[in-house]
């Protein structure tokens, strides 16, 4: 549902939800704002570090499987491949959906029907734009050469309208599928030859198995052009992470896989009573993978690697990744619509907030007129949040309700998978939108001295407690713990906290006046102290995780990068800003990321590297 001239991807329900956490924050930090800062600051540190421990236990979990010799994706042998007959194979469906990628076109054009599959097997459909007579001419060319199995779909077949998007051309190469099973390869794609008889084993064992409820394999993707520029070799790092190891991970642990663009192995069935992509989400991929968990249908990881063209350029290079982002977030808020625990939750702190403001006014620790009107509004806005939220929590509830009862099933995420939906995608995205505040916080807190030079005059105007701005910076320690009081000397934020908010050592009157005891510099170190303590043990997992992409794939000359990894999150946190600012701008907007900018890759330039063909137009693994 769009709702207002924003058109957000969100319902009426999700953003009362989300103006109510605003509002309670506001509330918050009007009754107290140091303990308001402190929590914040804590509850957004124990988020930044629970995604990062659950990427980096996701991707120990499959090195360590794979070290045992039970990796954790499908392995296929070429013993297994051979067993194959030709003659009883299924028909399989392959989508090139492809616009304004002349540079590309005739290459994958060829390279689709060079996979070693009997080509009176194969659909071909390739899916092009009515405005884009560039691709379409080079396609053309070379259409004559091509094998009846390919089949061009373009305008008037490729309807006219918006919004003209890759899920839209799939949906309707989806419509006109023949195969069994279907395929998507994007217009650069270089797929290994065997990929689509790895797929048929995999599949095939899993039905012998008993898990037909797998419906997807998702194969691996990287890149022939790893070497290109210094951004190349770290886009190829993370891609190598993210498909070598962290999803297999979590296929491994049984968590939903947000699939890639591309190599996506379907059985046709499946997906077209999924109703195929959704044409508005950017990142279709990703949230096709969650509706088909939700659905109670798995995705699991095929060993095989398709070779695409990682771009080159950094503005092209921000582009894409900021569309990956907002699609993540775009996904996350359509599969949390439901979501009935979030507002409970939200329900328990407005209450919480009001007992404590209740106290205020029973203690009589306001007691001037202003205060004291000021806390009896705040406890009666607490008080209507509270319900506001419970009815929030009911209305998700009865809403799932009325779904499970119209469809026989109640297509939810159970409580493990919404759990680990949340951290693998929209946490992700979260955390890299944070990550750029933190990268700011640490940066004005580790160079606090020369910024307070910098500053200029005009700012000393400005006060904090007496201070003025390059007071504060050039008075700032990175730690230190000074008090008011010495009976509180061992005494710290956390310290307090936790006795009063965890343990219940402290009460309310004893925990505020410890925080008022608590000069200024201190507590500002204290608060702060977490983030910089996160972000550099978040940068340290970068760093492993670059590592083990070079053992993986045996690509240890890119090792220089991987050590330098921090620099490349620097700047997808730059995109991630770009992404989460179009969320609420222009959600539904598609840019476009430029291929064939990449020159062919040298022949046998690497030995888990692609190759090319003699004609240079298709590279498969070498062995």
């Amino acid at each position: 549902m769009r709702v207002g001239s924003l058109f957000l991807p969100v319902t009426v329900r999700q953003l009362l939800f989300y103006l109510l956490a605003v509002f309670a924050l506001i509330l918050f930090f009007l009754w107290d704002y140091k303990i308001c800062y402190t929590v914040l600051t804590f509850a957004l540190c124990g988020f930044y570090g629970a995604i990062i421990v659950f990427r980096l236990i996701s991707v120990l979990w499959s090195a360590l499987r794979g070290l045992a010799g039970k990796p954790a994706e499908h392995k296929i042998t070429e013993a297994e491949l051979k067993k194959l007959d030709p003659a009883a194979l299924p028909v399989y469906t392959i989508l090139v959906p492809m616009y304004k990628e002349p540079e590309v076109a005739q290459k994958i054009a060829r390279a689709v029907t060079a996979l070693d599959y009997p080509l009176e097997k194969l659909d071909v459909k390739l899916l092009l734009e009515e405005d884009d007579p560039e691709t379409r001419r080079k396609v053309e060319e070379v259409l004559d050469q091509l094998p009846p199995c390919v089949e061009v779909l373009v305008c008037p077949k490729v309807p006219k309208g918006q919004p003209k998007t890759k899920p839209r051309a799939c949906n309707w190469g989806l419509e006109r599928a023949r195969g069994e099973y279907l395929v998507i390869f994007d217009a650069e794609d270089r797929p290994e030859r065997d990929q689509l008889k790895k797929a048929i084993v995999a599949f095939n064992r899993l039905s012998t198995k008993g898990k037909d409820h797998v419906a997807c394999l998702q194969a691996k993707l990287n890149y022939f052009n790893a070497r290109q520029n210094g951004l190349t070799r770290f886009f190829t790092l993370e891609y190598t992470a993210w498909f070598d190891l962290f999803l297999p991970g979590l296929h491994a642990l049984r968590i939903p896989i947000p699939l890639g663009g591309t190599s996506n192995h379907f059985k046709t069935h499946v997906l077209k009573e999924l109703g195929g992509w959704d044409p508005f989400n950017v990142t279709e991929d990703c949230d096709l993978g969650i509706r088909m968990a939700r659905q109670g249908w798995r995705t699991e990881v095929l060993d095989s690697t398709t070779w695409e063209e990682a771009t080159s350029r950094v503005g092209n290079w921000i582009r894409q990744r900021s569309r990956w982002i907002k699609g993540y977030l775009q996904t996350h808020l359509v599969h949390t619509r439901n979501s009935w625990i979030p507002a409970l939750a939200l329900a328990a702190f407005f209450w919480v907030l009001a007992t404590l403001v209740g106290d205020d006014l029973a203690t009589d620790r306001v007691r001037a007129p202003v205060e004291l009107s000021m806390a009896r509004t705040t406890l009666r806005l607490c008080q209507v949040g509270a319900l506001m939220s419970l009815v929030l929590s009911v209305w998700s509830g009865v809403d799932r309700i009325r779904t499970r009862g119209r469809t026989g099933r109640i297509g939810e995420l159970g409580l493990y998978h919404a759990l680990t939906f949340r951290l693998t995608v929209g946490g992700l995205s979260a955390m890299l939108v944070l990550n750029t505040l933190f990268w700011v916080i640490s940066t004005v807190y580790l160079f606090r001295e020369p910024i307070a030079r910098a500053l200029p005059a005009f700012t000393n105007r400005v006060t904090v407690e007496g201070h003025t701005p390059r007071e504060l910076l050039t008075g700032w320690q990175l730690y230190y713990t000074n008090v008011k009081d010495d009976k509180y000397l061992d005494y710290t934020i956390y310290k307090t906290t936790w006795q009063w908010l965890v343990v219940g050592k402290l009460d309310g009157d004893e925990a505020r006046a410890i925080y008022a005891s608590i000069d200024p510099w201190s507590y500002w170190s204290q608060v702060l102290y977490p983030v910089v303590t996160g972000l550099f043990v978040a940068n340290f997992v970068f760093v492993v995780l670059g590592l083990f992409s070079c053992a993986k794939r045996q690509i240890w000359d890119l090792a220089p990068y991987a050590i330098l990894m921090p620099a490349y999150w620097v700047l997808i946190s730059i995109a991630a800003v770009k992404g989460a600012w179009q969320l609420f701008w222009n959600p539904w907007y598609w840019e476009k990321t430029v291929h064939g900018l990449a020159p062919p890759p040298a022949a046998g330039s690497n030995p888990r590297s692609p190759r090319a063909s003699s004609d240079g137009t298709f590279y498969t693994a070498a062995r």
